[in-house]
């Protein structure tokens, strides 16, 4: 494990900053309203979560999501993001909703119910008011590059040991950063998904 916090940063790719509360839905010129997922009992009255506590850092260029807790990373995994069309939104969120063996229920489209059919595969963990998640998927091939319409997917397990890990509440923040470290190879930087040839703010 990392405990330095520059040490995590350099691994994430990005500077740690604390994580906030969800202060806003994701910006209107990335919402995109294909997919929705209304179960019942949305979560309406969040709890506040320290900044130190557990929380989840998505870097989209390096298509890997972070789980850190305080100044420890606990685990990484790698993840498919957005397709540069339907991308993934960038900003701090929280996980508003759980649900094991979700149904996914597209608008427009009929449900479909739990089981190998389902997109969402066997975990959802919902975290913006207009739809995006972070899931499971029947589609394991597609982990590690940009095929989904803005979600965060991962594979089966790896989903898996991350809803074990986390709440409603937990704080979820979604950084578009170049430049990183692998400890494989050092210093690398990531391919540029959406050409914005820029990145978030650290």
């Amino acid at each position: 494990m990392w405990t330095d916090r520059r040490t995590i940063a350099r691994s994430l790719g990005i500077a740690l900053s604390p994580v906030a509360l969800l202060a806003a839905s994701a910006p209107a010129a990335l919402a995109f309203t294909f997919e929705t997922f209304d179960f019942d009992g949305a979560v309406v009255a969040l709890p506040a979560v320290p900044p130190e506590t557990l929380h989840i850092v998505i870097n989209v260029p390096a298509r890997r999501l972070f789980l850190v807790e305080g100044s420890t990373l606990v685990a990484s995994w790698p993840v498919a993001v957005g397709r540069p069309a339907t991308p993934t939104p960038v900003g701090r969120f929280q996980i508003l909703q759980m649900a094991k063996d979700p149904t996914w229920a597209p608008r427009g489209r009929p449900s479909v119910p739990p089981g190998p059919r389902n997109p969402l595969g066997n975990r959802w963990m919902r975290i913006s008011e207009d739809g995006y998640g972070i899931h499971a998927t029947n589609d394991p091939k597609s982990i590690g590059f940009a095929r989904s319409h803005g979600c965060i997917r991962m594979q089966v397990a790896d989903a898996e040991a991350l809803y074990e890990r986390v709440l409603v509440g937990t704080p979820v923040e979604i950084v578009y950063q170049l430049h990183g470290w692998e400890d494989e190879v050092g210093p690398v930087t990531y391919p540029d998904l959406y050409a914005h040839g820029k990145e978030t703010p650290s």
